[in-house]
This record gives C-alpha cells, sequence and structure tokens, in this order.
C-alpha cells in the first residue's frame, strides 16, 4: 500500500526537479569530503530530534498515513545505539516532548501516546477516534502545561476519506489528563493545528493550517479571541516570551503577537518561503527555500517602528535545518538541501562548509537541492543532529 502525508502531496513537483539541477551537477569535479559522522541510525521521514536527560529521542514517520510499520526511539548520544524503541503501525510518529519522565507523542493513527522516557513503556494510548486509512493524525508537539497535555488533533469517520481534503476531517485542539490519557476538553479548530500549541500570559495558544491563529481558555478551552495571519502555517516553533509570542508564516513572514489582546504587533517579510526556524536566547533563526538565512531579535524593540535583522546569510541552496545554542562555544549551524553544513560565526560570517551526506547520483555532490530530503538540524552537548528523510545523523560541527 503506498504511503501519504501532507508533505508528499503538497511536494510532489519538488521531486522532480533533478533536471534543474544541472548546475549542481557540473561541480562534481569539485567536491568536497564528507565529513565522517559519529553515528547514523536509518529509517524513514524522520522528525527533529528531542534530545532529553536520558539521551537523543528519534521519531519516524513524520507525517506520514498509510499502512507501514515506524518507531519512536531513545538512542545513546555518543554512540547512535538504541536504548528502546517502540513500534506503532497504520502511521509514523509526530513531534515528542518530554516532560516529568515521560514522553508524549501523537501518531498517524489520530492517537496520542503517553511512554516511559526510560523504558519507551505505553503508559496510555488516547484514540480520537478516526477510522481513515489516509491523511489526519496528530503531528505537533505537544505542549504540558496546568496539569494538562494540549495536542492537535486530526480524525475522519470515513474510511476512504481524501488526505488532500481537509474539509473531510474533524481538526480539534484537546486537552487531557497527563496521567491518564482522558480527554479534559476539545475545541474544533478549521483545519489541522500546525503551530503550537504553546501558554502565554495564561492563555494556550496554537495556529491551524489555514493561518488562523487562537487563544484558547486553558481551563474549559473556549476560544478568547482569533484572528488571520498574513499566511499559512506549518510545522514549525512558536517562539515564546512572558506577554507576547514570534511565529514565522509560510510564506517567510516573521509575525509578532501580544497575547494579553490577541493582536498582531508587528510583522515582517524575512525571507520569501520559510523551511526552518529556530531560537537561541533573544535571537531568531530564520531560513528559507532561497538558501537565505536570517538573524532578527524574537521581540521588535516597542520604540521603533522597523524591526531590523542581526545580519543575514546566503548558503546559496535551499536550507533544510539551522541549528543555534546547546553546544560549547558559540556560532550558528546551517545545513543546506544539498547535504553541507554551513558554519557561521556569531555575526553571520561563514567559518567552514562541509558536505555531511553521501552522494544521492554517481555523478553529482551530496544531494539534488530541489529536493526537501533534510528534514531538521538539533544542536546539544557538542553535537549536531541532522533528520532527513532516510537516517538521523551525529556530527561534529567543529569539523566544518
Amino acid at each position: 500500500m503506498p504511503e501519504w502525508s501532507r508533505r508528499t502531496l503538497l511536494r510532489t513537483g519538488a521531486l522532480a526537479g533533478v533536471l534543474g539541477a544541472g548546475w549542481y551537477v557540473a561541480e562534481r569535479p569539485h567536491c568536497r569530503p564528507v565529513l565522517d559522522p559519529y553515528w547514523t541510525f536509518r529509517g524513514q521521514h524522520w522528525a527533529p530530534v528531542v534530545p532529553t536527560d536520558e539521551g537523543v529521542l528519534v521519531a519516524e514517520g513524520h507525517t506520514v498515513t498509510g499502512a507501514s510499520r515506524f518507531r519512536i526511539g531513545l538512542l545513546t548520544p555518543g554512540g547512535g545505539q538504541a536504548r528502546w524503541a517502540t513500534v506503532v503501525e497504520g502511521g509514523g510518529f509526530g513531534h515528542p516532548t518530554v516532560v516529568g519522565g515521560s514522553v508524549y507523542v501523537g501518531t498517524g493513527r489520530d492517537t496520542v501516546l503517553s511512554l516511559d522516557c526510560r523504558t519507551g513503556r505505553v503508559e496510555w494510548t488516547y484514540d480520537a477516534g478516526g477510522v481513515e486509512e489516509y491523511g489526519g493524525g496528530a503531528w505537533g508537539r505537544p505542549l504540558v502545561a496546568d496539569g494538562r497535555v494540549y495536542v492537535g488533533i486530526s480524525h475522519s469517520e470515513s474510511p476512504n476519506a481524501d488526505p488532500g481534503d481537509t474539509e473531510e476531517f474533524t481538526h480539534r485542539l484537546v486537552a487531557l489528563d497527563p496521567r491518564e490519557g482522558m480527554e479534559q476538553w476539545a475545541t474544533e479548530v478549521t483545519t489541522p493545528v500546525f503551530a503550537g500549541p504553546v501558554r502565554v500570559a495564561d492563555t494556550v495558544v496554537a495556529g491551524s493550517e489555514d493561518g488562523i491563529l487562537r487563544g484558547f481558555d486553558p481551563e474549559a478551552g473556549d476560544v478568547r479571541w482569533e484572528f488571520s495571519l498574513p499566511g499559512g502555517l506549518g510545522y514549525r516553533p512558536v517562539v515564546t516570551s512572558a506577554e507576547s509570542l514570534t511565529l514565522v508564516t509560510d510564506d517567510g513572514t516573521a509575525v509578532h503577537v501580544d497575547v494579553p489582546d490577541g493582536t498582531m504587533r508587528r510583522t515582517k517579510e524575512v525571507v520569501r518561503e520559510v523551511s526552518s526556524v529556530t531560537r537561541d536566547g533573544d535571537t531568531l533563526y530564520v531560513g528559507g527555500e532561497s538558501g537565505r538565512v536570517v538573524a532578527l531579535p524574537v521581540t521588535p524593540l516597542s520604540d521603533l517602528t522597523t524591526w531590523p535583522d542581526h545580519w543575514t546569510y546566503d548558503a546559496g541552496v535551499r536550507v533544510g535545518g539551522v541549528a543555534a545554542g546547546g553546544i560549547d562555544g558559540s556560532g550558528v549551524s546551517v545545513v543546506d538541501q544539498s547535504g553541507h553544513l554551513h558554519r557561521l560565526t556569531d555575526d553571520g560570517r561563514r567559518a567552514g562548509r562541509v558536505r555531511v551526506v553521501d552522494p544521492q547520483y554517481e555523478n553529482q555532490c551530496g544531494w539534488v537541492p530541489d529536493h526537501h530530503l533534510v528534514t531538521g538540524a538539533v544542536r546539544s552537548r557538542g553535537t549536531l543532529f541532522v533528520s532527513s528523510e532516510w537516517w538521523v545523523r551525529a556530527v561534529d560541527t567543529d569539523g566544518a
């Protein structure tokens, strides 16, 4: 049986880009050597890793539904050996959260699981009741706060639901009891929850795929406010502060929101199409499909009418992941879709560039950059963890 995911549906056209990458094939005589990884853990459709005190949490089959078997597991940071692995069938795993010794994660089977982080034992399962074969699922990172687990989840009561038609699914933000997984409340939204949920100023905030941002009452789930953003939303982090948040829409617009008022305070066109977002301290790093990387303040200064950049960098190839912090020293790591790691200084200058993937074809360096094979990059404990469609790999950022 085929596997279907929202990523597959949206990017089918992009996978035909080999012919447009002739310039990249021409670089073959000047290929840089591959940086030897510490380890590689193979599989399919990996979400960005989640470092924990127990090890590195990896989730396979992100956004994939269908008949395949996928794993979530805890790996040793130094060697990449699996301390445990838990398998589901019929759909992959969402992006997990670890709180208080438990892993909370959604699946493509319209379920949410709680796992013991030390052993992988399933503590409880919440089932939204979907019966569709493809589509639906709970893919975003759950929020644990206020004695609840908040997560966006979509399901259909039709076994033949069209995975590309959001109207054939019910989309909700649900609040669950973290001890037993019982549903405390559920509020329906228009399309799948892609951004958040996060908690700011006594409000739970989540954004749906259609670009509508909503603020929810944590106790009852009532919608306190909602408004439309300048663009749609994908599975990217939402950055929070005491009473505000910052997110980046699909078209590359950074939006700063006052949460108590439920209003947009500032917007800024950062990149043309966003591909990666991360935060380190007071700085937001945004990578784009054009290869541009922008560093800007998380919160724009209230006394300025503009939102100035700290710096910009051009990777020359679509950005697959940006990572900062979580490492001895400083700087920023950028992994492009050709599989090259760019090591940047704090002020955005390139300090090194090295290939971290094997060639996809014999007559080229790295991967075809028109494909979206790099799925994320995270730095922790002196190591850069790169996620892709085929593996999770640990490399030394100082090697670039």
